[in-house]
């Protein structure tokens, strides 16, 4: 597996499969979250087994709210997501479901001073992306459960990961949420500016104690159109082997997958290298996992309906 390194540099540079390659071959693209998770599609991606029949391509989505309106519109048929958005996305009457979960937990504070439990949020000044996405509902959700008012916590919202990290570092903030690569590449881009940044409190064994569950959150994972899942099944069979491996693979290679990130993620290699520890990856089928998963949306529903659309999914929404 190591000669396909050679080749890849231009092939991840051009964030796709190149054309020549792929010539009269089926397209198989995959649109990302930027997130480390990512990086198990995009070796996958270069090295698998699919790649050898079909298009394989990874396409980076840069808004939940640009995730939403690419399957609205029927552009996106294979997705990475937030793991409520396909349970939303199916009761508001979209035909998806989940393929697998590629991370059991990736949301984690990044601090100037030391936050060694959630109870010491209350008065601090927090950073959060995507209001009412992932790490918002998470921590919400979380504070919720142990009793904390989350209107104790002064929590401030931006649009994107990236612009948290530079208000984070040049305003009075104490915290901010970010997902892996994020929080490495603030740690490190605070060392650059003399800012000492670590990390606050475990958010996923947080989540395990108060909720009497294993330190595991089902965060995000594979979405997929079921009726396109359904007619190319053999392919995602096959994917999710390929996943397997590029997982196995990244562990055993964390340098070269950092190099390979960098040309889909807005991190650094040094920061990307540093962060694949801290994410939790993992890829495990819908519904090998689907008790864990299903015990995490009754804590959703609980904490908010409208976070799942109103309801749990069906049965039929785990796919693989």
């Amino acid at each position: 597996r190591r000669d396909f390194l050679k080749p890849l540099a231009a092939l991840a540079a051009a964030g796709a499969v190149p054309p020549v390659w792929a010539a009269g071959r089926e397209a198989f693209t995959v649109y990302g979250a930027p997130a480390m998770p990512s990086v198990i599609i995009a070796v996958a991606a270069a090295q698998g087994q699919l790649a050898k029949q079909a298009d394989v391509s990874l396409q980076i989505w840069r808004t939940p709210d640009q995730l939403r309106a690419g399957v609205a519109g029927g552009r996106f048929k294979v997705m990475m997501s937030p793991s409520n958005v396909g349970v939303n996305l199916r009761n508001q009457g979209r035909k998806v479901g989940m393929v697998n979960i590629l991370t059991n937990g990736i949301v984690e504070l990044a601090v100037k001073k030391p936050i060694p439990r959630p109870q010491d949020l209350i008065g601090k000044k927090i950073l959060i992306p995507f209001k009412n996405d992932m790490p918002d509902i998470v921590l919400q959700a979380l504070l919720k459960k142990l009793g904390i008012d989350f209107g104790r916590v002064q929590a401030s919202y931006a649009a994107t990961p990236a612009e948290a990290v530079g208000l984070f570092l040049t305003r009075d903030f104490d915290g901010v949420l970010l997902a892996e690569p994020m929080v490495s590449a603030c740690i490190m881009r605070g060392k650059a500016m003399n800012i000492n940044v670590a990390r606050g409190f475990n958010i996923t064994q947080a989540w395990g104690q108060a909720f009497g569950t294993r330190p595991l959150i089902p965060q995000a994972g594979l979405i997929a159109d079921a009726d396109y899942f359904r007619a190319n099944k053999a392919k995602f069979d096959l994917f999710h082997q390929d996943l397997k491996a590029a997982l196995a693979w990244i562990k055993a290679h964390p340098q070269e997958a950092a190099q390979i990130g960098k040309n889909f993620l807005p991190a650094p290699v040094p920061a990307l290298a540093a962060g694949l520890p801290h994410a939790n990856l993992t890829v495990t089928a819908a519904r090998e996992i689907k008790g864990e998963v299903m015990k995490f949306y009754e804590e959703l529903l609980r904490f908010n309906p409208r976070l799942l659309g109103g309801r749990l999914p069906d049965d039929a929404f785990f796919l693989a």
